[in-house]
C-alpha cells in the first residue's frame, strides 16, 4: 500500500504539470485567431445573436445560442477587413465567471470546419474563447466587444 501511495505521489504532480503546460491561454487563442484572419485561413464567419432584451430564467450557455439565436448572419467576403478590427486593443483574461451569453461568433476554414469561436454576453465584458471562460476589456476608452458586434452586424435590439 505504501509503495502504491509513493507511486501516486510521484506521478500526480508530473501529470498535473503536463496538463497545465499544454493548455493554450485565451489571449494566445485570440492572437492565433487574428493571425488566421490576417492570412486568409478564415473562409466564413457566422455571427449569432440573441436579443439583449430577451429575458431568461437562467444564464444562456454556448450551446443554447446555436438554436435560440434571433439573428444568424454569415460572411464569406471581406472577412479580414470586417473581423480583424473586432479584437483590436482587446485584452482577454481567464475567468471563472459564468456569462449570460447573447453573441456567438464562429470562424470556419475553407472545408467548413470550425477553427475558432468567441461567445460574448450582452455587456461585452465576459464570454468564451474556444471554450475558455474569459473577460474582455478594451485597452482604449470606448466600445466593448458587444458594441463592436452591433456595429459590424447592424443588428439593433
Amino acid at each position: 500500500m505504501r509503495a502504491l501511495l509513493s507511486v501516486v505521489l510521484l506521478i500526480a504532480p508530473a501529470a498535473t504539470f503536463a496538463q497545465s503546460s499544454s493548455q493554450v491561454s485565451a489571449a494566445d487563442e485570440i492572437e492565433k485567431l487574428k493571425s488566421l484572419l490576417k492570412d486568409g485561413t478564415v473562409a466564413e464567419v457566422r455571427v449569432l445573436h440573441l436579443h439583449d432584451s430577451m429575458m431568461t430564467r437562467v444564464d444562456v450557455p454556448r450551446d443554447s445560442i446555436l438554436f435560440m439565436a434571433s439573428s444568424d448572419v454569415k460572411w464569406r467576403d471581406h472577412i479580414s477587413e470586417t473581423f480583424a478590427p473586432l479584437f483590436s486593443g482587446m485584452l482577454v483574461k481567464q475567468e471563472n465567471h459564468r456569462p449570460d451569453l447573447r453573441w456567438g461568433v464562429l470562424f470556419y476554414d475553407s472545408q467548413n470546419h470550425e477553427i475558432a469561436s468567441v461567445y460574448v454576453d450582452k455587456f461585452g465584458g465576459y464570454g468564451y474563447v474556444d471554450g475558455q471562460t474569459v473577460s474582455f476589456r478594451n485597452a482604449g476608452l470606448h466600445d466593448n466587444l458587444a458594441a463592436r458586434l452591433h456595429k459590424i452586424t447592424d443588428i439593433t435590439d
